[in-house]
C-alpha cells in the first residue's frame, strides 16, 4: 500500500524510538539518494520510492519491514575497533568520480577538515590564509576545532552529515589516540557503502541500450512514473525535438489540448526526456518541453546561474510577451544588475571582479543598493552602489538586446527570431 512520504517518516520514528543505531527519520522526507538511484538507505537496508499519482510514497510493508530490523538490531558498545580513517586530502586533481563514491571514511574526514578550514579562514583576508588548519591536535581534531563544534555543526546541517541513514558523531569516541566505533556499526557502515555503489552502478545504466553513463545522475530523467536512465542519443532516438511550432500560444490552452511534453526532448539540456511545459507566468506563454531538472533549476534556482547556462536567456525569450517587449521575468532583474556590476566595478586598482549583493530595495524612491565586496583577496573592503528602476530596465533591455544579437545565425529550430 502507498504511503506519503509524512506518514512513512512517523511510522519509521515510532518503530524505531528505541533502536541502538542513531538513525534519522527525516532522510525518507528528503530522500537523498533519489536521482541516482530511487532508494532511501538506513544501514544497509534500501527502502525503494515510488512515484504515485505524480507523488513520491514509500510502500508501507517496506517501512514495517525495516523499522522492525532496526528496532531488533543490538549493538555490543563496549566492543570498540580503530576506524582507521585516511589522510586528508583536498578534492582539486582528484578524479571526480573517485571523489564521488561512497566512502563513509573519507566523506568523515573531509567534514572535519573542512570544518577546520572554514573557521580558521572565516573573516580572514586570503593573502593570510595557511595550512594551520590542516595539523590534528591532541583531540585528535584538524586545526583548532572542538568536539563541541563538530556536534553543534552536525546538527545544524544534520543532512549533509548521516551515514546511510544513520548518525555516527553519537557513537564516535576519541581514546586519546584513535576514533572508535562499534565493530558492528561499522560493519553496517561498509555494508551499506557497498550496496548504496551497486545501486548507483546498476541506474547508471542506459534502460535501451545498456551502456554505463556518468556515475552521478548525468543520464537520469524524472518522467510522470518515476526516474529513468536514457543515454542522450538514446533519448534523442526516442523523443521528438522540439522546433518552436507552439511559440506564443498560452498555457492554459495547450493544456486543454493535452499536447504531451514527454513526447519531446527536453530543450534545454538536450539530452533527456521532457516531462513538463515550461511556460512564463508573467505571460503565460509557453516556452517549452523540459525535463525534470532543467524545469527545477529555471523555477526553484538561482536566476543569477539560470542566466550564465547556455541558451537560458533564450529559453526565457521564447515568451513572445517578454520578447515583445525586451525584458525578463521580475525574479530575474536583479541578477542581470548583479552580473553587470561585478564585470564592471572594480575596488580601486584592484583588477579582480568583486562579489555583489543587493543589500535594501528603497520602495518608496525605487533604488536598489547593491554591496560589492573583494575581501577574499586582499584587505577587507567592500562598498555599496545604488541602481534606480529605471536602470535596472535598462540594463534587462540591454542584457536581452546582446542575448539576441549572439543568437544571430542559429538554426530556425533554436530559439525564436521572429521578434520585428
Amino acid at each position: 500500500m502507498p504511503i506519503s512520504r509524512e506518514y512513512a517518516r512517523s511510522l519509521f520514528a515510532d518503530l524505531t524510538q528505541n533502536a541502538m543505531v542513531p538513525l534519522d527519520p527525516d532522510e525518507l522526507l528528503h530522500m537523498p539518494g533519489l536521482a541516482q538511484h530511487g532508494h532511501v538507505f538506513f544501514g544497509d537496508i534500501a527502502v525503494r520510492c515510488y512515484k504515485y499519482k505524480a507523488r513520491w510514497t514509500y510502500d508501507e510493508r517496506d517501512i514495517r519491514r525495516t523499522g522492525q530490523a532496526f528496532a531488533e538490531l543490538r549493538l555490543d558498545l563496549d566492543d570498540l575497533v580503530d576506524v582507521q580513517l585516511p589522510a586528508y586530502r583536498d578534492f582539486e586533481g582528484s578524479d571526480p568520480e573517485e571523489w564521488q563514491r561512497v566512502d563513509w571514511r573519507r566523506r568523515l574526514v573531509s567534514w572535519m577538515f573542512g570544518l577546520a578550514r572554514h573557521k580558521a579562514q572565516d573573516g580572514i583576508p586570503f593573502d593570510e590564509w595557511d595550512d594551520s588548519w590542516k595539523q590534528v591536535g591532541a583531540n585528535g581534531l584538524p586545526g583548532d576545532l572542538t568536539w563541541e563544534e563538530c556536534v553543534a555543526d552536525s546538527s545544524r546541517h544534520r543532512h549533509s552529515q548521516n551515514m546511510g541513514g544513520t548518525r555516527p558523531l553519537e557513537l564516535l569516541t576519541w581514546s586519546g589516540e584513535k576514533w572508535l566505533l562499534p565493530r558492528a556499526y561499522i560493519e553496517l557502515l561498509d555494508r551499506w557503502a557497498q550496496r548504496e555503489e551497486e545501486l548507483v552502478d546498476r541506474a547508471r545504466v542506459c534502460s535501451s541500450c545498456g551502456v554505463q553513463g556518468p556515475y552521478w545522475g548525468g543520464w537520469r530523467t524524472s518522467t510522470s512514473k518515476g526516474y529513468v536512465t536514457r543515454c542522450p542519443p538514446c533519448s534523442g532516438a526516442a523523443f521528438r525535438t522540439y522546433t518552436g511550432h507552439l511559440r506564443g500560444m498560452q498555457y492554459g490552452s495547450l493544456r486543454r489540448l493535452g499536447t504531451r511534453a514527454d513526447d519531446y526532448l527536453c530543450r534545454l539540456c538536450k539530452k533527456s526526456q521532457a516531462s513538463a511545459w515550461d511556460h512564463c507566468h508573467e505571460h503565460g506563454h509557453v516556452r517549452g518541453p523540459v525535463c525534470g531538472s532543467c524545469n527545477t533549476l529555471e523555477g526553484k534556482g538561482i536566476p543569477y546561474y539560470f542566466l550564465q547556462l547556455e541558451g537560458g536567456a533564450l529559453h526565457l525569450l521564447e515568451c513572445r510577451g517578454c520578447l515583445q517587449q525586451r525584458t525578463l521575468p521580475p525574479r530575474y532583474h536583479l541578477d542581470v544588475v548583479r552580473a553587470h556590476l561585478e564585470q564592471t566595478e572594480r575596488h580601486g586598482r584592484c583588477r579582480r571582479q568583486p562579489y555583489a549583493r543587493e543589500l535594501e530595495h528603497a520602495h518608496t524612491y525605487g533604488v536598489h543598493r547593491f554591496q560589492l565586496e573583494c575581501s577574499g583577496w586582499h584587505t577587507a573592503s567592500d562598498w555599496t552602489k545604488d541602481v534606480t528602476a529605471f536602470e535596472v530596465a535598462a540594463l534587462v533591455r540591454a542584457f536581452v538586446d546582446m542575448a539576441l544579437a549572439a543568437q544571430q545565425g542559429r538554426p530556425s529550430s533554436g530559439p525564436v527570431t521572429d521578434a520585428g
